[in-house]
């Protein structure tokens, strides 16, 4: 068998097993991990300003989970001072993985003819 019999298959080393592909998936997933970012005083004012303000408005979150960081938008569903976190279209997130949080009244809004 010569090597243009092969076609591109010499060129793919590393996924010529399944289980090959999952642990260098896993592996690629821990590498890009990140330390949480500390968040400073005036932040988590700002947050709090937001949450006890909150009237149904749709709101952007930024949060921290399992070394990445992700955002999402939508309503808040519920927030829970006792248990310290806030729901967002079905998503459960903690006050201390919050990283920033707009409310869209609150956004600032880009006004080329203002």
């Amino acid at each position: 068998m010569n090597d243009s019999d092969r076609g591109m298959m010499k060129y793919a080393p590393y996924k010529s097993l399944v289980e090959q592909s999952t642990i260098l998936a896993k592996m690629r997933y821990e590498k890009g991990k990140r330390p949480r970012p500390l968040i400073s005083a005036d932040r988590a004012r700002e947050i709090n300003d937001v949450l006890v303000g909150y009237g149904g408005e749709e709101v952007e979150a930024e949060y921290y989970e399992d070394g990445y960081r992700h955002r999402i938008e939508g309503v808040i569903e519920t927030i829970s001072s006792t248990l310290r976190f806030l729901i967002i279209e079905g998503k459960q997130i903690a006050f201390g993985d919050l990283l920033t949080l707009v409310s869209s009244k609150l956004a600032p809004v880009d006004c080329w003819s203002c």
